[in-house]
């Protein structure tokens, strides 16, 4: 049975950022927020399902679907330039801290400290030589990469001495506490990607395109979906809670490479190499589709060969990864370009949201119910608050 293309969502999203946001929100809260990874996951679900809608039932990617529904000409320039920008430029500025997140796996699994740089150098090339592979070829990739990771955390998290009583009332007992709303909507902004937004339909629309039957290719990508992202969700989890075990250990978490070294007196060594190599894994994953989700959106955008194996597709996704390098490897502060491409992705998030909504509205190959619908509107409004919460951070940048 196919699966689809589900596994590459989870990769995109379990990166080495959320690996630190979700510790550090058990680290500053314990076991409290634990609900919101619940809640983010069944946002992630619904919205994604409408990617998939905009990729197999529309056969169109979200970047080709702009190019075609934006007629006026400055609406189009405008929303081009957003796409890039966000996209390109996010992508590779966050391409350096998913590199770097990889390295410090590898170093927290030899419990070694030395000069990143050249290991870093060495993950790049092995990165670009995945992406070189085929779509079907790269599913795999992805979904082997994402099997081995939840099982490297969730092993690493039985190691360590969680208070299943305490975990099991943050998942299901909504609170927030004091100086808790920021993480809240850090926890949620985490698990909504909006580059997955163009990632997932580009990648939808070709893994489906030798089946007639489009209702039934979705429901296959449905399936597929509600297995791997509440196994994201539960990786997520799994590093909140193994957070929490630190949690008046330590004064706060501020570097993700920290996390393993930091676990090892309270949960032993075991659980320092599991998180190590789980790290090494969520790193390696999202140096992975960052560059294929700038790809997808910027070549759909501007109408050039959208096909995994093109030129200018892979001309895109190489410039995304060498852009990284790059920064690493000469110390540049990559701030400046993430403060620009945050302040894009501030102002995508929420219409984008609304559009792949809206395309899926109004495709005729399947009816969906209206209380569906419902709650898609309410993840385009929640949508709306994390782009909100981008530009506020943004602001305080300049």
């Amino acid at each position: 049975m196919r699966t689809g293309t589900s596994s590459i969502v989870v990769a995109a999203f379990v990166g080495p950022g959320t690996v630190l946001t979700c510790a550090s929100a058990g680290v500053d809260f314990g076991y409290a927020l634990g609900w919101v990874l619940v809640f983010a996951t069944v946002a992630a679900f619904v919205l994604q399902s409408y990617t998939a809608g905009t990729g197999i039932l529309a056969r169109r990617g979200l970047g080709e679907a702009i190019r075609a529904e934006l007629s006026a000409p400055r609406v189009r320039r405008a929303a081009t330039g957003l796409v890039v920008l966000g996209l390109w430029i996010g992508c590779a500025a966050f391409e350096l801290g998913n590199l770097i997140g990889a390295a410090s796996g590898v170093t927290a699994f030899l419990d070694v400290s030395f000069d990143q740089r050249w290991l870093v150098a060495l993950l790049a090339g092995c990165a670009a030589g995945i992406l070189l592979l085929d779509l079907r070829a790269l599913i795999h990739v992805f979904t082997a990469l994402v099997v081995g990771m939840s099982g490297l955390f969730l092993v690493g998290l039985a190691s360590a001495p969680v208070d299943w009583g305490a975990a099991l009332t943050g998942l299901t007992m909504p609170q927030v506490p004091e100086g808790g709303v920021v993480r809240v909507l850090a926890l949620v902004g985490t698990t909504v990607v909006t580059y997955n937004l163009f990632l997932h339909p580009s990648a939808a629309k070709q893994y489906w395109a030798d089946t007639d039957d489009r209702a039934a290719a979705w429901r296959g990508e449905l399936r597929g979906m509600a297995f791997f992202l509440p196994v994201g969700g539960l990786v997520s989890f799994s590093i909140l809670a193994a957070g929490a075990t630190l949690s008046g250990t330590t004064s706060g978490l501020e570097d993700v490479g920290a996390f393993a070294t930091l676990l090892e007196p309270v949960a032993g060594s075991f659980a320092r190499l599991c998180f190590g190599l789980g790290l090494f894994a969520a790193g390696l994953t999202s140096s992975l589709t960052a560059p294929l989700a700038a790809a997808a959106g910027t070549c759909e955008v501007l109408g050039w060969d959208s096909e995994p194996t093109s030129l200018p597709y892979r001309a895109v996704w190489g410039s995304v990864l060498a852009a990284g390098l790059g920064v690493g490897l000469v110390g540049w502060d990559p701030l400046p370009a993430i403060v620009a491409a945050q302040a894009a992705n501030g102002l995508l998030l929420p219409i984008i949201a609304g559009f792949v909504m809206y395309l899926t509205l109004r495709q005729q190959v399947v009816s969906l119910p209206v209380w569906y619908h419902v709650l898609g509107g309410g993840v385009v409004l929640l949508c709306g608050g994390l782009g909100l919460r981008t530009l506020w951070w943004v602001a305080q940048q300049i």
